[in-house]
């Protein structure tokens, strides 16, 4: 999913020549300790709450903290996984976006960028969550593909994260359907280590126990 598909246009920002008394009741409406500096299209930097409490005068214009401005942007063309990275690297509460012309076009808000990354890992859909432990270097991503697909199990959305001070890695699997419990005993029987699963119907945590009762059920 592309930025420009996300974004909040207007609102969240202010001109350059408007007074800092102003800026202060725009955040304070809009709920947020940022605003975008924009002359016409031109965007100039964000503003912070901290920068406008720290001027001696209200009256004078925003013009005169401009020199206090992050330049801080991304461009609507690219991935919202960009903007996840980008807002939570330098602490954004907005995200200014521009054009491919460098002409600014809205902003990027938490509450945007959380809604996207949801609907990118298919969590708008219903389906079991499915997590995997394996050593970093045992990863076959089409095994695993082969294994859910011979369990007419269709994934959703994959992460990956290394286990910190270990050499193993985790797997999180989001897939359509929420019984799983024979997908769970095929991969069991591949000597996959399941960690734990989420929304699979089952009331019980133990995913071990519920790996037991299935085989005794199967025979196997």
């Amino acid at each position: 999913m592309y930025i420009g598909e996300i974004l909040t246009k207007n609102y969240f920002d202010i001109q350059s020549g408007d007074s800092i008394g102003l800026a202060l009741d725009k955040m304070n409406e809009l709920h947020t300790p940022q605003l975008s500096i924009v002359d016409e299209q031109n965007f100039l930097g964000i503003i912070t709450e901290d920068d406008l409490l720290s001027a001696h005068d209200e009256t004078h214009s925003i013009h005169s903290l401009l020199i206090s401005l992050r330049f801080l942007y991304l461009y609507e063309y690219q991935h919202v996984y960009d903007a996840l990275q980008y807002m939570d690297a330098h602490h954004l509460e907005i995200l200014p976006i521009l054009d491919k012309d460098n002409n600014y076009v809205g902003v990027v808000r938490p509450v945007d960028l959380l809604s996207a990354i949801n609907e990118t890992m298919g969590n708008k859909n219903p389906g079991a969550i499915i997590v995997l432990e394996l050593g970093k270097n045992d990863i076959s991503f089409s095994q695993i593909a082969h294994i859910f697909e011979s369990e007419n199990v269709r994934i959703l959305h994959t992460a990956v994260r290394d286990i910190p001070d270990t050499t193993k890695m985790e797997i999180t699997i989001k897939v359509d359907k929420q019984n799983v419990s024979t997908l769970i005993a095929s991969l069991w029987r591949f000597d996959y280590v399941v960690k734990a699963t989420f929304n699979d119907g089952s009331q019980d945590s133990d995913i071990k126990e519920r790996y037991d009762i299935l085989m005794n059920y199967l025979n196997l």
